[in-house]
Parts: C-alpha cells; structure tokens; sequence
C-alpha cells in the first residue's frame, strides 16, 4: 500500500494566493483523525474543494474555507456537543445566511 504525502499546494491568482491542503495536512492541523473526516464528508458536512488526479490517484484538496468549516464543525461536535443531525442544521442555516 502506498503512503500517501503530506502535501500543500499553493497557487497565486489575480486575487490572492489560493492554498489547497491534503487530507493529511487538514487532519494534522486541525486536530482530527481521517477517520472523523470521512465521516462528516459523508454526513454532508464537508466536501473537499478540489480533487487532484494526480498519478491515476484522485486525492481530495481542501482549501481555506474547508479548513475554517473544519474547525466550526470540531468546535461544535466536540465543546459544544451539538449531534451530528444538529451540525447539519447550524451549517445549513450559517449558509443560507452567508448568500
């Protein structure tokens, strides 16, 4: 089984730099098991930005918004104890209010 890499990406735009993080690296900095990531990508909570199909592999990037609704969503699950079904809720509303 190949390893995977600790990787992130950086591109610079016309509007700023954009930075994409591996599965890895979001885990890392946040604080969460890949495990738990899966999890919440599979309750809908988060989805990645990108996928990269680097080397016949597709490897999900995420970006800086990612990283920030990561960290709401372990602020809420893990402090606050909100229950999955009530993260969807809150996430649901915070969008609907962001449009």
């Amino acid at each position: 089984m190949a390893r995977r890499t600790q990787s992130t990406i950086r591109r610079r735009t016309s509007r700023g730099e954009i930075v994409l993080l591996s599965r890895t690296v979001l885990c890392s900095v946040t604080g969460i098991s890949e495990r738990q990531l899966a999890v919440w990508e599979h309750e809908d909570l988060i989805a990645p930005a990108r996928i990269s199909d680097a080397d016949g592999a597709a490897e999900p990037l995420y970006n800086r918004d990612a990283l920030r609704r990561v960290r709401l969503i372990r602020t809420l699950a893990e402090e606050l104890e909100v229950n999955l079904p009530g993260i969807g809720i809150i996430l649901h509303l915070l969008d609907s209010r962001s449009r």
